[in-house]
């Protein structure tokens, strides 16, 4: 009986021995686990840590790519208004041009109209011409010196009284005044004669 009792002790005493073994391993597992965790803790702090300056840097880079499309987008606008209002300055000097154009087309056709004057014959007929006024003014000035000079100086006094008052004139002559010609320098002359 007692030899069972101790083989009983000495069964309890491994079961127990056991136990506390297994214990044990429980605890060291636990220990180290507690201590990866605490290693664990450690490196998520200091992830946290960098993750805060990184996350600073994506919001100020979120920011300045916001700023930069709103940037973007006025500068598209400032553009797209700019090449309108050069699209249209460009139609307008277009426009502009050929209307200049087509007035210096006209003009052509216009002086085309004068290229006789530039000819052989035009330069002919218009020295004709200059000698013929030479020739008139020459006669207005003759005219102008003397404008009967076919007449004697009787004949013109004649005409000057005649002409100062024509009814007095016929009236105050009773005899008839006849006008001959005079056969001087074969032209015709005023001549009285009282019969």
């Amino acid at each position: 009986m007692t030899t069972e009792r101790l083989h009983m002790a000495i069964k309890n005493f491994d079961n127990m021995n056991q136990m506390v073994e297994r214990y044990t391993r429980l605890c060291r597992a636990y220990v180290k686990l507690s201590e990866q965790f605490h290693q664990l803790d450690i490196e998520h702090m200091k992830l946290k840590g960098n993750m805060v300056p990184l996350l600073k840097a994506v919001k100020v880079y979120k920011n300045q790519n916001t700023q930069l499309e709103q940037q973007n987008q006025e500068l598209q606008q400032t553009l797209v208004a700019a090449d309108s209002l050069h699209r249209s300055e460009v139609q307008n000097l277009v426009a502009t041009y050929e209307e200049q154009l087509q007035s210096l087309k006209n003009q052509i056709d216009e002086l085309k109209a004068l290229e006789w004057f530039t000819t052989e014959d035009a330069h002919r007929d218009l020295a004709e011409a200059e000698q013929q006024i030479a020739l008139d003014e020459e006669t207005f000035q003759e005219i102008a010196q003397d404008a009967l000079p076919d007449l004697t100086e009787d004949e013109k006094a004649l005409l000057v009284e005649y002409h100062a008052n024509p009814a007095n004139f016929v009236v105050q002559g009773l005899e008839p005044i006849l006008l001959e010609q005079s056969t001087a320098n074969g032209r015709p002359s005023l001549e009285t004669s009282r019969w």
